[in-house]
């Protein structure tokens, strides 16, 4: 109902809507964030809303914000925001911690075990063996899709024209030491921008330098970026076949009511009433 509309189409669908629904909208992103909190949400007060990406959603939203029009409430990806300017902040938008909700659901406890043990057990994979700790797939994972989601980041803020989306992660690993060719990354890049025309050294040279500073590497690393990288993981340590859509369906699926209730959209949400979370999530 919802796919390929324009942010006007979007608010003018949820005006149509609000004729015979008199619940509230909860304005997401995508499939990914209806496959969370769907399931978790209080049916009888709030329905659901994809926007099918950011830009959909903030021109939506400024409309009926604009407009008064009344029960439009929103959980978006936190992306670039702090860091580059662009993202629409009301009190009616509560924004991820990390990077977007794959993230957040890559960092809750047990989920990654989860999937590890649904696919890759076959492959050697045991809870407590050698490389198989939470932290051990947490550090190999971040390790790879750090380097895509610092490119990710210097491509938007310098206005590089990168096609970074649905970056293909596999063809930039080295194997041998399981960590990302920054040469074959930025030739990889910029081979599948058309509208990109750069200097290759100079953006190796900007991408050193950033990553060198970074701390907080995670806060850099897509949800999308780091199953791949589980894919790539599970392949070489545990000799285990499993596509990315696999595994981020496993992990969203593994977040239960008490997982859920981890998330800090849950709890920053509560604040449009009054920290009554029951008034928009049910167990």
């Amino acid at each position: 109902m919802f796919s390929d509309l324009t942010g006007e189409e979007l608010y003018a669908e949820m005006i149509m809507q609000r004729t015979n629904d008199a619940r509230r909208f909860l304005v997401v992103e995508g499939d990914g964030d209806i496959a969370v909190f769907d399931r978790h949400l209080a049916q009888d007060r709030f329905t659901v809303i994809p926007a099918n990406g950011k830009k959909t959603a903030h021109d939506a939203l400024t409309l009926a914000f604009a407009d008064n029009f009344a029960g439009v409430y929103s959980i978006l990806d936190r992306d670039w925001l702090d860091l580059i300017p662009g993202d629409l902040e009301d009190e009616r938008i509560v924004h991820t911690d990390h990077y977007d909700l794959d993230m957040c659901v890559f960092f809750l406890p047990g989920v990654y075990i989860s999937v590890a043990s649904s696919f890759c057990i076959k492959g050697g994979y045991r809870v407590g063996g050698v490389g198989c700790s939470e932290v051990d797939i947490r550090e190999a994972c971040l390790k790879l899709a750090f380097p895509v989601g610092m490119l990710r980041f210097i491509s938007e803020r310098d206005k590089l024209k990168l096609r970074m989306r649905d970056f293909p992660l596999h063809e930039v690993v080295d194997r041998s030491s399981m960590s990302v060719n920054l040469d074959l990354l930025i030739s990889t890049a910029i081979g599948r921008s058309k509208k990109a025309s750069i200097d290759p050294q100079s953006v190796k040279a900007s991408l050193v330098t950033e990553m060198a500073r970074i701390s907080d590497t995670a806060r850099y690393c897509s949800g999308h970026d780091v199953a791949r990288a589980f894919t790539i993981l599970a392949k070489e340590r545990w000799s285990t076949t499993v596509s990315a859509d696999s595994v981020e369906r496993t992990a969203r699926a593994a977040v239960s009511w008490e997982r859920f209730r981890e998330l800090s959209v849950y709890k920053d949400s509560s604040q449009w009433f009054a920290g009554r979370a029951e008034m928009i999530w049910a167990a």
